[in-house]
């Protein structure tokens, strides 16, 4: 082999290795409800988010957090919903619906709404150290007007029109 081969040889082996150790930004992205999502006082509020591309989850962490990363709204890993590991006003009323993980879907569902479920709510998907997020803003709603003037009127979807 000449000199040029040797330097293409070597060149390729450099640009193999640092792609393997560079780590890709295409593995997937995470989409989810736009908002802000309206949510009924003491009613049931359910958030999803999904991986694009497609792509099985079960082995991920799924994260749903609110304002710090490390006091999860509820926590998915290793298989397992790690309910101790869950901020106390959300103990025993949210669930992780995974019916279509599989794909890369999962849904949050909050029980019994309170005026402290307003605000963000931050979706992660771990893989090993990559992750990504996506952020859907919650706007919780009164009955029989208890917020004032903000009325609104919900689409099946949870969106106001």
């Amino acid at each position: 082999m000449g000199s040029t081969g040797l330097r293409f040889y070597g060149h390729c082996v450099a640009m193999f290795l640092l792609q393997m150790i560079t780590p890709s930004s295409e593995q997937f992205t995470v989409t989810g409800s736009e908002g802000p999502f309206l949510a009924p006082l003491g009613g049931t509020l359910e958030l999803s988010c999904q991986l694009s591309p497609p792509q099985n989850a079960q082995h991920m962490e799924i994260r749903w957090f609110r304002n710090h990363y490390t006091q999860p709204v509820h926590l998915y890993r290793d298989g397992k919903d790690l309910h101790g590991e869950t901020t106390s006003k959300y103990v025993e009323r949210t669930e992780l619906l995974k019916d279509a993980i599989g794909e890369g879907i999962v849904t949050l569902r909050i029980l019994s709404v309170t005026v402290d479920d307003d605000g963000p709510y931050h979706c992660v998907f771990k893989d090993g150290d990559f992750y990504e997020e996506h952020i859907t803003e919650v706007k919780v709603t009164g009955r029989h007007g208890s917020f004032g003037s903000y009325e609104s009127t919900l689409n099946p979807s949870g969106f106001e029109t």
